[in-house]
């Protein structure tokens, strides 16, 4: 919740600010599609840099958001933990890790620590986007996957 009080520090004031807000709090509470959708919306903000200063940009992308409801609780009601990271190291297929400066979702520490955990991993940080980097920043976005993508394509012959 870290990212998310960053978040909420950046856009201290902001009129839409409350109901990104509770959007976070609602998340224990989502049990069907209808409400995982509205939460979805309420949080399509957050998953930005400055969404409400490309709001008329994004405003059609956020109503148009439709999200379906998977449990992540076991038969237990506890919640189900998957951790990989363990695994990581034993990737040996060309990986590019992408993320954006501000994403309240998985944010720089978790692709740093992706980076550090793939061998001969790359990492790109979009330095102005949140969750949606492809979206914000999408020249800088294709040029990277381009650019890797032909680097590696290279290795490969």
């Amino acid at each position: 919740m870290r990212l998310v009080g960053a978040f909420a520090a950046r856009h201290a004031g902001h009129p839409g600010l409350p109901e990104v807000l509770a959007a976070f709090q609602a998340i224990p509470t989502i049990s069907d599609d209808a409400q995982m959708t509205a939460v979805a919306r309420g949080l399509f903000p957050a998953y930005f840099a400055d969404y409400w200063g490309r709001e008329e940009e994004f405003a059609p992308l956020r109503a148009s958001v439709r999200a379906g409801h998977i449990s992540g609780l076991d038969e237990a009601l506890s919640p189900l933990v998957i951790d990989d990271r363990a695994d990581l190291g034993s990737l040996t297929v060309p990986t590019l890790v992408v993320v954006g400066r501000h994403d309240v979702i998985c944010g720089v520490r978790w692709a740093e620590e992706l980076h550090r955990l793939i061998p001969g991993s790359e990492l790109l940080i979009l330095e102005n986007s949140g969750h949606f980097g492809h979206i914000e920043e999408p020249e800088t976005f294709s040029r990277a996957v381009t650019r890797f993508v032909i680097a590696a394509n290279s290795l490969a012959d």
